[in-house]
């Protein structure tokens, strides 16, 4: 079975300002963590030891991981600091792959959920990276393949693409001496992007030096990079798990698919579709809808819809009371 390696060092700041008191892996989706969500996959998908590499408020995220999962899982934490790019993140883990040891290394980012058939990919016999067909290929890592999905070119950010074929952050590497011989290389030759030393340069380099390595299509995938994204990733989520509410609340219309603990206070409100609530979030003379509002946040007199609210927040709009004759038209 492989031994997962995952990087969640980065300070999000996409995502800001949600990511000054939040690591990006911490944000709340669909009732609990973005990287609970990551995790949780993996365990079902029956892995059991995993390489976290930790930095942005580290403790936060170790102390996470260590309440929620280490009687389940067998955990290792490797500090990178300085942050150096992808590349420099994995060849901190280096001690954990020596080359007498023949697991194989999945790499999955921590700020992305995918969606792949797990035992078709740890099965699958040679190195490979996910990938999936994107819009606008010049924001991604991209990859050129032959006929039978062996990669031939992989490229970061390409100014004019050759492909539309994205490299999405799930990455299986079997021979991973190679790998490691691979980041020496660029960390000498000093090949950096923005700088940041990229797996994608050292990936072409193992290419490049006659090691296979072959696409491999998800089924959908999520850079919860920016606040729309983790809006949608919540959507997605709440559809495949939300469970209705606990409690019926008074004057209070719900409209599933949501994810309200017990300890919410829901009054003279109307909540959903698509809302994630944190414990103890008060709701009350509101519309919320496709939102995620974080714990202890209060919210009144006020609509909201496609919103990120971080916790113990309070947000208060105004009440309105008016008479409109015929054919009236008022925005608000």
């Amino acid at each position: 079975m492989a031994r997962v390696v995952l990087p969640v060092a980065g300070a999000g700041l996409h995502l800001r300002p949600h990511t000054y008191t939040h690591p990006k892996p911490l944000i709340p989706i669909a009732g609990k963590p973005l990287l609970g969500h990551i995790v949780d996959e993996l365990i079902q998908a029956g892995l059991e030891e995993f390489v976290f590499v930790i930095g942005y408020l580290s403790d936060k995220v170790q102390n996470f991981l260590l309440n929620a999962y280490e009687s389940h899982i067998r955990m290792h934490f490797v500090l990178q600091e300085p942050r150096l790019g992808l590349a420099h993140a994995i060849a901190l883990t280096q001690s954990f792959f020596p080359p007498t040891d023949p697991t194989p290394m999945l790499i999955v980012l921590g700020d992305t959920l995918v969606r792949v058939p797990w035992q078709e990919l740890l099965n699958f016999p040679y190195n490979c990276v996910g990938i999936a067909t994107v819009e606008v290929p010049s924001e991604f890592g991209i990859v050129e393949l032959e006929a039978d999905q062996r990669v031939v070119r992989l490229t970061e950010k390409p100014r004019i693409p050759r492909s539309n074929q994205a490299i999405v952050g799930l990455y299986l590497i079997r021979d991973t001496a190679a790998l490691f011989e691979a980041i020496s290389y660029i960390f000498e030759q000093k090949l950096t992007l923005n700088g940041e030393y990229q797996l994608t340069d050292a990936l072409q380099r193992m290419v490049e030096r006659g090691t296979p390595i072959y696409g491999f299509p998800v089924d959908y995938w999520l850079d919860c990079e920016e606040k729309d994204a983790i809006l949608e990733a919540n959507r997605i989520l709440l559809s495949q798990s939300a469970s209705p509410p606990p409690l019926e609340y008074p004057h209070v219309v719900i409209i599933p698919p949501v994810h309200i603990p017990p300890s919410c206070k829901l009054y003279r409100a109307i909540v959903g579709p698509y809302v994630s609530l944190g414990e103890g979030v008060a709701i009350e003379n509101a519309i919320v809808q496709d939102s995620i509002i974080g714990a202890y946040s209060q919210v009144r007199d006020m609509l909201l819809r496609r919103s990120v609210v971080g916790g113990d927040a309070l947000l208060v709009g105004r009440e309105s009371s008016l008479s409109l004759g015929d054919n009236t038209v008022i925005e608000l």
